[in-house]
């Protein structure tokens, strides 16, 4: 199976903004959408409205990605149409493909261009992707309208949606139906596109880095295992946003790699002292028993019905506590535990 489809080279031309263009993109959604309807109610029969519509939906595990156009010369419909796009793709690209399919049938109807036509959109992804520079996705799309525009006197404008707007509705009803009972794409619709397999290839790295990460935690400790940390790397964790000597201190308990006697003992760190100034030995979990600890324990507001009494309350406490790196923060300063009781 091919992952990489046909893609044309991304040209670079000028801004497809004529001065009929839609300036209603620069208003709430609300009120753009008032003056559209205002502006179409006053359409003649030299005006044709070309609506259209995108759909991306899930049926039964399978993706249907579709999209259902409207025309309407005045106030009168006088076409539809609808159709799908190769699963690999997305909602984006159904809206361009939509836009030009919608485009095309108006054209035919009036094939001589003494009439205006205007393409009526609800993305404005879409909008200004034909207005301006064609975005690689369904790039071919694109640049059929623009080339159209070229030729015949084709205006954009921005109609929003689920607002009410007859057309819109019409292609959005459209658009579900075919969702619904999907036609066989055809042309470069039936093709993915760059975006599906973008989303494809993204979906295979999440999937070999989950393997990866699922091989790799088995071979860590079990002390490190039992907190069952994520592995995210599109998220930037929170308790980076400790400070350093906080975040040193979470991650030697997450990891007992750090002051801890069993650690000084292993590396023979001769001069290293083992014991906390309460005379237990230190260990990752000890700030949770240290005697010295408990007294200020009391003023903890987090704290347990009652302090931990065994290593498992212990372990499933400092669980709870690690996840909330800033709730491990505030209680480090009011027990002074690593400062005062537990220094180096």
């Amino acid at each position: 199976m091919y992952l990489i489809c046909p893609i044309f080279s991304t040209m670079i031309v000028s801004d497809h903004r004529m001065r009929d263009s839609d300036e209603s993109d620069t208003q709430p959604k609300a009120e753009a959408a008032k003056l559209f309807t205002k502006w179409w109610d006053t359409l003649t029969n030299q005006d044709v409205t070309i609506f259209s519509d995108g759909s991306e939906q899930r049926t039964d595990g399978e993706r249907f990605v579709t999209y259902g156009y409207a025309i309407y010369q005045a106030q009168t419909q006088i076409a539809i149409g609808r159709g799908s796009l190769n699963p690999q793709s997305h909602v984006f690209d159904a809206e361009a493909v939509g836009a030009w399919r919608g485009l095309q049938h108006a054209i035919r109807l009036a094939p001589h261009g003494h009439r205006r036509l205007w393409m009526c959109i609800d993305s404005t992804s879409v909008i200004w992707g034909i207005r301006g520079n064609a975005p690689t996705s369904s790039q071919w799309a694109f640049l059929e309208c623009q080339a159209a525009m070229a030729v015949f006197n084709i205006q954009v404008r921005w109609s929003p949606g689920h607002t009410g707007i007859i057309g819109n509705e019409a292609a959005d009803r459209l658009a579900d139906a075919e969702a619904k009972a999907p036609s066989q794409p055809y042309g470069m619709a039936a093709e993915p596109t760059a975006s599906g397999v973008r989303s494809i290839a993204k979906s295979l790295l999440n999937a070999a880095r989950q393997r990866w990460w699922d091989q790799t935690r088995t071979q860590m400790s079990a002390w490190y295992r039992q907190w069952e940390l994520p592995y995210q790397t599109t998220k930037t964790p929170i308790e980076l946003t400790l400070p350093r000597p906080v975040l040193a201190h979470l991650l030697a308990i997450r990891s007992r790699h750090g002051d801890f006697a069993w650690y000084h003992i292993k590396f023979r760190h001769d001069t290293a002292e083992l014991n906390c100034s309460c005379g237990r030995l230190k260990t990752p979990e000890h700030m949770l028993f240290c005697r010295k600890t408990r007294r200020s324990f009391s003023r903890w507001p987090l704290r347990p019905s009652s302090p931990p009494s065994n290593m498992k309350e212990a372990v499933r406490y400092l669980k709870a506590l690690l996840t909330e790196p800033e709730h491990f923060e505030s209680l480090l300063e009011l027990t002074k535990y690593f400062t005062t009781i537990c220094r180096r």
